[in-house]
Parts: C-alpha cells; structure tokens; sequence
C-alpha cells in the first residue's frame, strides 16, 4: 500500500519519509493548504498519515480559531472520502490533550478522559474527534515532546541557549518522555505495516520513548554528550520557575501499542549521542 502523508515540511515529516524510503514504501507528501483541493484518486490502495498538526503545534499554542475551523473542514472533507473508500486515517496527536488536570497521573493511559486546559490541547482533542467521528478507519497516535537535531525543538533551542554562555535554569519537577523523530517515525512506519497487511487496529494509542525526566535532567544528558564535541557549554541550574519541557506533554502509557502491534519503547538516551553530535558540528563549521 502506499502513503499518503499530510505534512508541512519538519524534521518529522523528513524522518517519516526516510523510514518510509528504507522500507521501499511509495508515499506523497501533501500540504494541509492543498485539502480543500485534494485528489482523491491519491487514497486508492493508501494509508494516510497525518502529521501536520502535530508538527505545527510542537511548539505553538495553537491557531486563530478562523483557520482551526478551516483546517478542521479541510480533513472533514478528506476523511470521508478515506471512509467512503476504506482508508485507514492515522492522526498524530499528542499528550495535551490532558493538560487540564491540575494533578498529572504517572502515566496517562488511552481510555482516561480528555481534559484539555490549553487551546492547543483543545484544537488537538477536536482533531481527535474529528478523526473518531468521521472516519470508521480511523487511528489517532499520541506522542510526547518531539527532538530532532534540526532547529526549532526543545534539544536544539537549550543547547543553543547554553552555547551562548549563560545559566539555563530549567524545571526539575515536570516530568515527561522527550520523544526522537526517528523514534516516532519507527512506530509509524511499523503501524502502516500492519494495516497494510491487513490488521485492524484501530481508536487511540500511545506512544513516547522510554524515560521519564524533568527538563532539568534532560539537560543534564545533553550537557554530558556535547561536552565531547565542543568547548564547555554554559552552566544549568534548577529552578521550578525555570524553563520546563516544550511542549509540556505528560507520560503516556505504551502498554496497548505493544500489546495490539507489538511495537516496544526504545530509550530517548539510545538516540541522543548523534544528534547532540549533529547539533554541535553544525554550530562549530
């Protein structure tokens, strides 16, 4: 089967594009601008993943509530052709969807209630809906705080920060699970996999890599690799009033994407060496 991805470009779309590449799947990207005029004939023999929200909120608050509601009548459109011609949906969520909880479980699982409390999360649970609502082949993936070593990510903008010599004081209260690209789009290639072959899966699931830790302790991590790559960086700090995970998704549960795919957690930490390296060459040429 093939894939259609909708995706503004991103660090993401390009891992998910590379992963695709490595398992010689066909795939074409579309814009989420292009939807109003999408050609359908695209969905034939298809798997849709939809990742652009996900990536246009990763460090946003979301969107004028004007072009939320285009947005969300644009895939309206598209979902129900992809019903009408049984394609599987996938949509790329993430765990804000919960940030009106005053108190964060330690681990969010799939059945808890949505509470969005951020207009982003709010955007992001109607998306959801949307996707529920619509599509009978639908299957929303929520994740945790994306990294990449391109710019614009939470790794990227505190190592940034540190090589410009000041303290970084950054929260040590707020947990979450910093979750690579190439991570995330392991797990996507492996879920188009299997709907391509037939299973039939499908609601919520969730995914984030393994290990919990407080923007502070991430730090920590990063300082100790780029350390081997360029000059002392600049000195952390704790501080709860300090910076703290962008964005601030809570720990999900990934117990019912193993069970249902049998896709594991892999370690944030596993990933970091090369694109903390990445980072730092790119900054010393």
């Amino acid at each position: 089967m093939n894939v259609v991805l909708i995706s503004s470009p991103s660090a993401l779309s390009d891992a998910i594009c590379s992963q695709l590449g490595s398992r010689g799947r066909p795939f074409a990207q579309v814009s989420v601008d292009d939807l109003q005029a999408f050609d359908t004939a695209l969905l034939r023999n298809s798997i849709v993943i939809d990742s652009d929200a996900l990536v246009s909120f990763q460090l946003s608050d979301g969107v004028a509530e004007a072009d939320h509601a285009r947005l969300l009548d644009a895939r309206r459109k598209v979902l129900q052709s992809c019903l009408a011609m049984d394609v599987p949906y996938v949509f790329l969520s993430d765990g804000r969807v919960f940030d009106g909880f005053s108190e964060r479980k330690h681990e969010y699982v799939e059945s808890d209630q949505k509470n969005a409390g951020s207009v982003v999360g709010r955007q992001l649970a109607e998306y959801e809906s949307l996707v529920a609502d619509v599509a009978g082949q639908g299957l929303v993936l929520r994740t945790g705080p994306l990294i990449a070593a391109q710019e614009g990510n939470f790794l990227g903008d505190c190592l940034v920060t540190m090589r410009g010599g000041s303290v970084l004081t950054l929260n040590d209260s707020v947990t979450s699970c910093p979750t690579p690209v190439s991570d995330l789009a392991r797990v996507v290639s492996g879920i188009v996999d299997q709907l391509s072959c037939g299973a039939s899966c499908r609601g919520v699931y969730h995914y984030n890599s393994s290990g919990s830790a407080s923007a502070y302790e991430f730090a920590e991590v990063v300082c100790a690799f780029a350390s081997q790559f360029v000059a002392p960086v600049a000195d952390i700090a704790a501080d709860d009033e300090g910076i703290t995970w962008q964005p601030d998704a809570p720990v999900l549960s990934c117990d019912q994407i193993l069970q249902d795919f049998g896709i594991k957690q892999l370690p944030w930490r596993a990933y970091l060496p090369r694109m903390v390296r990445a980072i730092c060459e790119e900054v010393t040429k």
